[in-house]
């Protein structure tokens, strides 16, 4: 069901204020239903798999869902942008060309992954079967995104609820009957997502694989240039402000020691999950509403933003400390001490509460087309986030490295909310 038909159901009152809350309720509620499901999917998994596997193997499928988020955020930045930012241009002819590079993206990306699983320890098999993951994950995700931008939102909520339901079914059968092992788990993660591609349907992969038979990669070069580069930068250096403690710890101190990060940092993956999606959901949105150069439209929606990514992070909270406060042995088995574990969650609940403020902002600029400012944050922030990170790990250890993420982070959200109060304040006139 569409959510403007969900939100027939929400009472047409004379008061607005209490008709719109019921609208965005219902509106986040829909939408995030499929985040959730795959945010609980991949909270099952991680649980079976710390169970199953020896600290280092799990390291390693922690690290892996570490860099699938990259890997979106990469798609993003390169593909889905110049696709949204046509809401406000009103140009058509990019999106052959962006199907077309979609394909070398997501496989350009997994071989990467495929060299970086090689140099961290995993074997050739382990390591193909997580790159193909990847690459298949990052490609739905640009199908889900374009959904979005295409207003097919019930086609993005049902690939996040099959990939959800196929891979608790999968990963809960095999743990049942004592069979998890690390290449089992890979393959059970690159079948879910190969069955989340259906909801997308045929016209969907029509498209994808005409686009390969069409044009020329350099037609992309243009789009690049004018536009993607920046997006592109902005990513890579804020994936090094939010994730250098993933790979300086993983390459530096090995997999094993990133595993009590990731056990941790497991904690609050629902609330880093809904900072990724909801995005992506929003970001359409706004660009229609400068578009239509609706003010009081895009601060609306900021706000509503806002109040949703803060709802999802306290739930977050509630949850972290219900588990580590009645089932800590959820989370928990030999090796492990809860103190350090609940310090890691602290730690990355600080983080998150920080990212939950910055999001919006960022969101609002990217819509705006602002990517050469934005990069231009990432370069400051970047380079404080690794120093800060590596100074840290290597005087205290991989806990406390996650110190020079939340610096990192804070300098984002200084800059990112100065700029969008500056961009406002020259364009909203």
């Amino acid at each position: 069901m569409a959510i403007a038909e969900v939100a027939q159901t929400c009472p047409r009152t004379s008061g607005f204020s209490a008709r719109a809350g019921c609208v965005t309720m219902l509106r986040y509620g829909v939408s995030a239903a499929g985040p959730v499901a795959v945010s609980g999917a991949h909270f099952l998994a991680s649980l079976i798999f710390l169970r199953a596997l020896p600290a280092r193997e799990f390291g390693l499928f922690s690290f892996v869902m570490v860099v699938v988020s990259f890997g979106m955020s990469l798609n993003v930045s390169l593909i889905s942008v110049p696709i949204t930012r046509n809401l406000v241009t009103g140009e058509k002819h990019t999106r052959p060309i962006c199907f077309q590079m979609n394909w070398l993206v997501c496989g350009g990306f997994a071989a990467l992954l495929f060299a970086a699983l090689l140099a961290g320890g995993a074997p050739l098999g382990q390591a193909a079967m997580l790159a193909l993951f990847a690459g298949t994950f990052t490609f739905r995700w640009f199908a889900r995104c374009l959904a979005f931008v295409n207003g097919r939102t019930a086609a993005a909520i049902q690939s996040d609820m099959l990939y959800g339901a196929a891979l608790a079914i999968s990963l809960g059968a095999l743990a049942l009957t004592r069979q998890v092992n690390f290449i089992l788990g890979s393959e059970m993660l690159l079948l879910s997502a190969l069955l989340a591609l259906a909801p997308f349907g045929p016209k969907f992969f029509r498209q994808q694989f005409g686009a390969l038979l069409r044009g020329s990669p350099k037609d992309y070069w243009p789009i690049f240039r004018d536009l993607t580069r920046w997006s592109l930068i902005g990513v890579v250096l804020t994936e090094l402000t939010v994730n250098a403690h993933a790979y300086l710890v993983t390459f530096i101190s090995g997999a094993g020691s990133f595993a009590l990060l990731a056990l941790g940092m497991l904690l609050m993956r629902p609330a880093s999950l809904m900072q990724s999606a909801l995005p992506d959901l929003e970001r359409p949105v706004m660009a229609r509403a400068i578009a239509a150069r609706d003010w009081d439209g895009v601060n609306r929606i900021q706000r509503r933003f806002l109040y949703g990514l803060s709802a999802a992070w306290a739930g977050n909270i509630l949850l972290a400390g219900a588990i580590l406060a009645l089932v800590p042995a959820l989370v928990l088995k030999k090796g492990y001490a809860l103190d350090q574990v609940a310090l890691v969650a602290a730690l990355s609940a600080v983080i998150m509460a920080v990212r939950t403020l910055r999001v919006p902002p960022s969101v609002l600029l990217q819509a705006a087309g602002q990517f050469k400012q934005l990069a231009s944050i990432g370069t400051v922030s970047g380079a404080i986030s690794v120093a800060a990170t590596l100074a840290l790990l290597l005087a205290f250890g991989p806990v406390l490295s996650l110190g020079g993420i939340l610096l990192g982070e804070l300098v984002i959200l200084a800059r990112v909310v100065q700029m969008a109060r500056d961009w406002k304040a020259q364009h909203a006139r």
